[in-house]
């Protein structure tokens, strides 16, 4: 319980009154929790979006849902997508790109890129069927979690340290494969077979993009772990969509 408590604590701005003593290794084993985490945030973020889909309809819903995820993590895994292709789309050696993608200010193609996420993600949403759009708002946190977890298997560390340290290179291969089992289940629970196969797909892909960020970095760091998140959620929508509509993507 306390290990996921911390998961909560570090990934969300949820409250948590309990005070949980620090252990490295609780944060590695912690992976296992990453489709639940995305669960409650999914639900939390869910509450808000009913409301403004039921009164105000799906582009304010749309809206709403994207906000409101944000507001809950804090903008986290967006902040980590903008430092990410502000230092690999830099041009710049290795090493560059690792001091720029510390660096706190943001600058344009890290604006771009969130831009570009926040306006294809509205579109993907506002197309979602009428009796899926909520369950697909609940699923789509636990997806991009899932893709973290999975991710994670055979990963290294880019840099020295970082918060990225805490999980890259010190997560058993077992906790990401169960991290992986629990994010299917749950997204069966919702979005039945479809949902697996769309989740599937977008591992895939998600594997890809990481592949191309280990030879860009050497490797990966926490700020890539919040793009391979948010580039998922962001797959996982309209091959869903596809998958729904009887389109053959294998």
């Amino acid at each position: 319980m306390n290990t996921f408590l911390l998961m909560l604590q570090l990934f969300t701005k949820v409250p948590i009154r309990k005070e949980v003593p620090f252990d490295r290794r609780k944060f590695s084993r912690g992976v296992v929790f990453f489709p639940l985490i995305g669960l409650v945030i999914g639900i939390m973020v869910s509450l808000p979006t009913y409301a403004a889909e039921r009164y105000f309809g799906r582009e304010v819903s749309a809206v709403i849902m994207i906000f409101s995820a944000a507001a809950v993590t804090g903008g986290l895994h967006l902040d980590g997508l903008a430092d990410t292709m502000d230092g690999i789309l830099s041009a710049r050696s290795r090493d560059k790109m690792l001091l720029i993608m510390k660096d706190s200010r943001i600058g344009t193609h890290g604006v771009l890129a969130l831009i570009f996420t926040i306006f294809v993600k509205y579109q993907f949403l506002i197309k979602v069927e009428s009796s899926l759009f909520m369950l697909m708002v609940i699923v789509l946190p636990v997806a991009g979690r899932t893709a973290i977890s999975v991710m994670l298997l055979g990963s290294r560390y880019a840099r020295e340290d970082g918060l990225g340290n805490l999980f890259i290179g010190r997560t058993e291969d077992i906790e990401s494969v169960a991290s992986g089992i629990l994010g299917m289940l749950i997204t069966f629970a919702f979005l039945g077979l479809n949902g697996i196969a769309a989740l599937g797909i977008t591992l895939v892909l998600t594997a890809l993009f990481r592949l191309r960020l280990d030879k860009i970095l050497g490797g990966l760091t926490g700020d890539t772990l919040g793009a391979l998140n948010e580039m998922a959620e962001l797959t996982y929508i309209p091959i869903y969509i596809l998958i729904e509509r009887g389109v053959n993507l294998l």
